[in-house]
């Protein structure tokens, strides 16, 4: 079965309980993973291929200023003051694949998967055109990021880690190489 876009929602929030649906302004909106991979050929003609990983980036550009979105007062805070501390930028991405489109949660209850990661906020500028006041600003990832499971209603996600997300024991050894260098101290 071949997913509506819609199907795929993001949301973000400042404190991981007021949430706001982005993309209402726009009819393109593209979470860039920006992998890293490089080819070459060796002298047996084989191709390699190096693939260290992903630099993602969402760049919001048509966000307008809405008063009663909840990420409204801090975005405008920050790139009205040019405030850039970590206090004033950091922020919660919340992406989820549903069973629907988003807007199906207006009369029902959506499930899906969903990943929850902390991000730096970073805006972009201010003002642009007729249109309305813009705010577009760029979403970095900055670590944390958790699998699980969110539902929906009225457009309001819940998410629930999966099992997964509680940090990894230490194994034995690297229990062991840790005892050791705080001993050494």
């Amino acid at each position: 079965m071949k997913l509506p876009r819609a199907a795929y929602a993001i949301w973000l929030s400042f404190d991981k309980k007021d949430w706001t649906l982005i993309g209402k302004d726009t009819d393109s909106l593209t979470y860039e993973l920006n992998p890293d991979v490089e080819t070459s050929k060796n002298v047996l003609g084989e191709t390699i291929v190096n693939h260290s990983g992903y630099q993602p980036e969402l760049a919001v550009d048509t966000y307008y200023a809405r008063t009663e979105d909840a990420i409204y007062e801090k975005i405008l805070n920050m790139a009205m003051n040019r405030k850039f501390d970590e206090d004033s930028t950091a922020a919660y991405l919340l992406e989820a694949v549903l069973d629907e489109e988003v807007r199906d949660s207006d009369t029902k209850t959506l499930t899906g998967k969903g990943w929850m990661e902390n991000v730096i906020v970073i805006p972009q500028s201010t003002g642009g055109e007729l249109a309305g006041f813009g705010l577009p600003f760029n979403v970095d990832p900055n670590g944390g990021r958790v699998e699980g499971s969110v539902s929906v209603t009225e457009r309001v996600p819940t998410f629930t880690p999966g099992s997964s997300a509680a940090p990894a024991a230490l194994s034995d050894s690297a229990q062991t190489k840790t005892s050791s260098k705080s001993n050494l101290s």
